[in-house]
């Protein structure tokens, strides 16, 4: 792996999670989501890590409704051949 990115002639150990910069292990910084390099990156990882959770959570609940619509569509169609079949019974 490459030089420490704060100390030069340091090999790094690891990257950063969010911007990749090579860290020796005395300057990564570990938090439940990963290592980092600074707070800033850490703090920018969060807000990433919070807006992509709520694209997957919108995206998830497009997908559910055409499969709802269409079963009340069906339901719909079945509900009206029903009622068509009673008349000519």
């Amino acid at each position: 792996m490459a030089d420490c990115f704060y100390h030069t002639g340091r090999n790094a150990v690891t990257r950063c999670k969010q911007c990749g910069r090579p860290l020796c292990g005395e300057c990564k910084i570990i938090k439940p989501s990963g290592i980092f390099c600074s707070e800033k990156c850490a703090s920018a990882f969060e807000v990433f890590k919070e807006r992509a959770e709520e694209i997957e959570a919108k995206r998830t609940a497009k997908k559910r409704l055409p499969g709802i619509v269409r079963v009340l569509f069906l339901l719909a169609i079945l509900a009206a051949l029903y009622l068509a079949a009673r008349r000519f019974l």
